[in-house]
């Protein structure tokens, strides 16, 4: 398996691309990861994760939680739309996507949150979903 948390951005990406209603407002293209500004609106980014190996489980397995940022830019005026994404993504990540290589053993809801611009230059309406997951694998010899 890849590292922990691109392993999740990986099938985080898919299951919002493989769904219609994200792909209604958002072009697949402008589902990423990278930096938290996105430059073409709107725009769904997956910023870096924080990952803390949990230790071993049986059969040459390692666990690792892995906890992730996924945030929603859409321009201001488009308050309606980065409501309709939003609802899309929360609705989409209910349940662990599947994951290929390795189980997620455990997952939280996602959790939304509005937040201000942080460049008072900008005029964009911006959610922040934090995402957590505890994923299992088995290392290759």
């Amino acid at each position: 398996m890849i590292e922990p948390s691109l392993a999740l951005q990986t099938v985080v990406r898919a299951a919002l691309i493989g769904n219609p209603a994200v792909l209604q407002h958002v072009a697949p293209e402008n589902i990423r990861a990278g930096s938290i500004r996105s430059v073409n609106m709107p725009g769904i980014v997956l910023a870096p994760a924080r990952v803390e190996v949990m230790g071993r489980a049986s059969g040459g397995q390692i666990v690792a939680e892995v906890r992730a940022m996924l945030h929603i830019w859409t321009v201001q005026d488009g308050s309606e739309v980065a409501q309709a994404i939003a609802g899309a993504v929360l609705a989409v990540l209910m349940d662990a996507p599947a994951g290929q290589g390795f189980t997620i053993d455990d997952w939280d809801r996602p959790e939304l949150v509005w937040m201000p611009d942080p460049d008072p230059a900008q005029s964009c309406a911006h959610g922040a979903v934090a995402l957590r997951a505890v994923l299992r694998w088995r290392v290759a010899a």
